[in-house]
């Protein structure tokens, strides 16, 4: 029965924030971010090797079927990052799962808390989504690189925002010439070894930064569900991958899910959601910079316009609502007195009989 003690909600919550948990939380933050942001490299490292390889080899055969012969799935180099990423997948993934396993057994299991315990399952299916999550321990914050333990407030999502607008601002010059050269130069990528290795680097990078940021913005939206619906092209630039991958697997050959994978529009698609999101970050890093302002030379009288009328429709908005509060008021008070008035009038009665009766016994 002393076993048991762990598992009693009131001893859980008792020492959830103790100073061991507290402690453990703000050593291991660091580190658990770390092999997460690792793990997601891995994955940009296979989704080139398993998907952006057999892609780039299949549309440059066609372009040069006699002289083409692609070396880079085969090399060395391209096997050593291979391997080096699936050995580091699989020394990270029981590392994350030894973590949830502890956070469930200290935390409690109430309904509150079952949006933590949800969480901890998804990070034991991808353990990249672990990069940016609420330590309930530390008062559902979140450690970042630089900026330490923070609260996720509408402060932490603005600057997270301006800090993502210059790299986003990169990734859109990037995506430009990594589709050029793969649509138009498909001879000499066919030709050049190092320009395939270019293709490659670029296409993983882009992935990299499209799920990094999707996945810190997710751990920091209010309204998470909100937020993935606003961007779900973000969602299909990093989801499409895998069903290119579906081609490349034996069981599901055959099915229905593997026909579909097949289609060729899938790597047409892709294409199109990479250009169109990446163009959309590159447009919303520029508005968050304010250089979309001094691009288009905005007319600063008609900035100091458009703000007067914006001031003048919240002073009319708040006369309203001080009009409303005030009615509100009076009402409340109206009440207030017929209700006074309706107890004095009960009384009131009880008062004039007494008199009546001394009036008789007088007489």
């Amino acid at each position: 029965m002393a076993s048991l003690r762990w598992w009693h909600p009131h001893f859980m919550t008792s020492h959830l924030h103790s100073p061991i948990h507290t402690k453990i939380a703000r050593i291991t933050a660091p580190w658990m971010f770390a092999i997460s942001v690792w793990f997601l490299v891995c994955q940009a490292i296979l989704i080139v090797m398993w998907v952006d390889v057999p892609n780039l080899r299949e549309s440059t055969t066609q372009a040069q079927p006699e002289e083409y012969v692609i070396r880079v799935d085969s090399t060395y180099l391209g096997m050593w990052f291979e391997q080096l990423a699936i050995l580091s997948m699989v020394v990270i993934w029981p590392i994350v799962i030894i973590e949830s396993v502890y956070h469930w057994i200290i935390r409690p299991k109430s309904r509150s808390m079952r949006w933590f315990h949800f969480f901890t399952l998804m990070f034991c299916i991808c353990p990249s989504l672990r990069m940016c999550a609420r330590s309930y321990e530390m008062h559902g914050q979140l450690w970042l690189p630089v900026m330490s333990w923070q609260r996720t407030n509408k402060r932490l999502r603005r600057r997270l925002a301006q800090h993502f607008s210059v790299p986003m601002i990169g990734i859109a010059l990037l995506i430009l010439p990594v589709l050029v050269t793969e649509f138009f130069l498909k001879e000499q990528v066919a030709q050049h070894q190092w320009l395939r290795i270019a293709l490659h680097v670029g296409t993983g990078v882009i992935w990299f930064a499209f799920a990094a940021e999707f996945i810190l913005m997710v751990s920091i939206a209010e309204k998470k569900i909100q937020y993935i619906r606003q961007n779900w092209v973000d969602l299909a630039i990093i989801l499409l991958p895998f069903f290119s991958f579906l081609r490349s697997m034996q069981a599901v050959r055959g099915t229905r899910l593997a026909k579909l994978a097949k289609i060729p529009q899938i790597a047409k698609l892709a294409r199109a959601y990479r250009l169109r999101g990446t163009a959309l970050k590159g447009f919303r890093a520029l508005v968050i910079l304010g250089v979309a302002t001094r691009l288009f030379k905005t007319d600063k009288k008609r900035q100091i316009e458009r703000l007067q009328a914006e001031l003048a429709v919240a002073r009319r908005e708040t006369r309203l609502i001080r009009l409303a509060i005030a009615r509100l008021e009076r009402e409340i008070q109206e009440e207030v007195d017929d209700e006074a008035e309706a107890a004095a009038g009960i009384d009131d009665p009880g008062s004039h009989s007494d008199a009546k009766i001394s009036g008789k016994n007088l007489a």
